[in-house]
Formats: structure tokens, C-alpha cells, sequence
């Protein structure tokens, strides 16, 4: 009995000390290890930003000359083509009036009268339709041909009239064409009447070089809405948000490590970079520029890259 009294008291002791040596040295695995997340930052800077409206612009031909009868009768010849270019005087339509049809099949009528009339163009151009072919019958003062100048092609532009103010005569502008070439052109002239149902006022844009270009073509016009100089610009890479897109800020470095979260109210918004209305940055407050999506207030960072 004293023995089994005895080997439980001892391993009891053996117990407590393995519990205390325990407690008195923890596992070192244990210890908390913080993240730290690979970033990028930049640097604020000042300068102009200006916000674009952009709309579209129609191509026409400013002046046309449209072919039209004289005469009620028969169109005996056409010399001409849509697309043909034509000279000044040069003939297009050879036409018969009805009285002179009607004597030629005549095999009683013994009047030499030809009734012939011609037609021809009244400027340089290109023909750009062909209303009658040749045998139609037409009257008077119904169209024949449609002539358009080259040289005069322009691009018309319906400006909403909140934005009249952003127009002025001279003014330079870029028209995008659907292939996304450039044309430099000027403004020529603002009409001086408003569309009724659309509210815009037609501006009409001339290019500043000769191109053969198509009716009807439709160009991008990007109208200045607003500018301003010095404001503070970030990228947009810099800009995080809701949901909701209603509450924008950003990580601003306070240390080599740690990132914080700031609130910011955003201003004039271009395509690469946004301006920071508020708060006012400084030259040397370093933004996270990339590794920042996801990352919550008073993060552990380490920086990669400088842009």
C-alpha cells in the first residue's frame, strides 16, 4: 500500500513539472505572423486636366447642284454614271419632248421637228446620283442627276445648347473617323437656328485638308466641358471604391510599411488620370498605385516599384 501511495506522489510531481516547463516555454511557432503585401506607389503632381464631351459629326457636301427637266418628255440619252466626274458644260442628258416623240412615230407627219433638248452640267463635280435612266419619262422640273462638289465637304455637328458656350468660330478640333484616323478641322460656322426636338444647335466643322471622304460618314468630335490648372492628378490606378461607386479613397503611405486608408472627393475625370479635389495632396505624399485592390485600412506593405 505504501508503494502505490509512493508511485502516484511521484507521478504526480513528474506532471506538474512537465505543465510547468510548458507554460514557462511556448512553442515559438505560435506567434502571430502579419502579411505584408507587394506594392507600387507614385507621387501626386499638378497640372491641367480638361474633361471632354465627346459627339458625333456627320460628313455632307455643302455644295450640290441637282439636274433637273425642263421640259416634259422622254430622256433619249444619258452620258453619265453615279460616280463619274464631270466638267463644267460637259453633256449629261439628251432629252425629247413628248409632242416631238409623238410626231416622230407619226408616219403621216411630214414636220421636220426634232424636240431635242440637252443637258448639261453647270459646275466641276462628281456625280452622285442618277434619279431617271435612260428611256424614263419625266416632267417638268423632275430631278435628273444629283452633281457635288469635292472640295466642299464638311462635317455637321449638333451641339446640345448647354454646350453652345464650349463653340466658337475657328476653333481647332480633331474629328476620329470610324477607322480611327485623325482629321484636324476648324469650326466654320454655327448656324444660327435650334433643332425643336433635340434642343442642339448645328456647327458646321471644316476639315483643314482635302480628303475624299463619303457622305453620311459619321465622325467622334470631342468638345471641351471643362478645364482646369492646377489641379492635383493622380492616376486612376490610385482610386479605390464601393459597390456602389459612391465612395472613393485611397492608401497613402505614413511609413516605408504601413499604408492608411483616406477618403477622397474626386474632380475632373480624363482617361488615365482623375484630379483629387480633396484632400490636397502633396508633391511628396506617396500613393499605392498597384497592389492596392482589397487591402483594408492600416495595411502592411513592402514596396516594389516606384512609377
Amino acid at each position: 500500500m505504501i508503494n502505490r501511495a509512493l508511485i502516484l506522489l511521484l507521478t504526480g510531481v513528474a506532471g506538474l513539472s512537465i505543465f510547468n516547463s510548458c507554460k514557462s516555454n511556448p512553442d515559438q511557432s505560435e506567434k502571430e505572423v502579419r502579411a505584408v503585401v507587394p506594392v507600387t506607389i507614385t507621387l501626386p503632381h499638378i497640372g491641367k486636366m480638361v474633361e471632354y464631351t465627346e459627339l458625333m459629326a456627320t460628313s455632307a457636301f455643302l455644295v450640290k447642284a441637282v439636274v433637273k427637266s425642263p421640259i416634259a418628255g422622254y430622256i433619249e440619252k444619258c452620258m453619265v454614271s453615279a460616280g463619274d466626274r464631270v466638267v463644267k458644260n460637259q453633256l449629261l442628258f439628251q432629252l425629247r419632248t413628248k409632242e416631238a416623240t409623238a410626231l416622230q412615230q407619226d408616219s403621216l407627219g411630214a414636220l421636220n421637228f426634232s424636240g431635242i433638248v440637252k443637258m448639261k452640267a453647270s459646275l466641276d463635280g462628281v456625280v452622285a446620283m442618277i434619279d431617271h435612266p435612260q428611256g424614263d419619262y419625266v416632267l417638268e422640273g423632275d430631278a435628273l442627276a444629283t452633281l457635288v462638289v469635292p472640295g466642299s465637304m464638311v462635317f455637321l455637328l449638333d451641339v446640345p445648347f448647354e454646350l453652345k458656350s464650349r463653340i466658337r468660330a475657328g476653333q481647332s478640333c480633331k474629328l476620329v473617323l470610324p477607322d480611327n484616323s485623325q482629321v484636324n478641322a476648324t469650326v466654320k460656322s454655327i448656324l444660327p437656328s435650334m433643332s425643336g426636338a433635340s434642343q442642339t444647335q448645328r456647327v458646321v466643322l471644316q476639315p483643314l485638308t482635302g480628303i475624299d471622304l463619303p457622305e453620311n460618314l459619321v465622325a467622334k468630335v470631342s468638345i471641351v466641358r471643362n478645364a482646369k490648372a492646377g489641379a492635383v492628378i493622380l492616376p486612376k490606378s490610385c482610386i479605390l471604391n464601393d459597390e456602389i461607386m459612391k465612395n472613393f479613397w485611397v492608401l497613402k503611405l505614413v511609413s516605408d510599411s504601413i499604408a492608411i486608408k483616406i477618403p477622397v472627393e474626386l474632380g475632373i475625370r480624363g482617361a488615365d488620370s482623375i484630379e483629387v479635389v480633396s484632400p490636397v495632396f502633396g508633391a511628396g505624399d506617396r500613393i499605392l498605385s498597384g497592389g492596392n485592390w482589397g487591402l483594408g485600412d492600416t495595411t502592411m506593405v513592402r514596396i516594389i516599384n516606384h512609377e
